[in-house]
């Protein structure tokens, strides 16, 4: 039961992480946003949703750490960093070839 839960805190936080990374995007709309920096714009609620993500990530890996082992935590990595830097890749790729969204 632990892993059912856990799947869905992860999938929940990978979901948050998603739209922490679109809204940020669309907060930095002609802005390429720096990959080990802040954003020039950072909006407080996609603040709030990446905390959000980042918890319910390290709760569900938690949960099925007894059942998966030490591969919930490279879910956990995985789960976390994806999102943002699929978001942040297409956003400056589009930011580069001067695209108007």
């Amino acid at each position: 039961m632990a892993v059912i839960f856990g799947a869905i805190f992860v999938l929940s936080g990978f979901a948050c992480g998603i739209v922490y990374a679109v809204w940020l995007s669309r907060a930095n709309a002609g802005v390429v946003i720096p990959l080990m920096r802040t954003a020039p714009t950072q909006p407080r609620a996609s603040t709030l949703l990446n905390i959000g993500a980042v918890v319910l990530v390290i709760w569900g890996a938690n949960l099925m750490t007894a059942e998966v082992g030490p591969w919930a935590f490279v879910l956990l990595i995985i789960a976390v960093l994806v999102p943002f830097n699929l978001v942040r890749f297409w956003h400056n790729r589009q930011v580069a070839a001067g695209v108007q969204r």
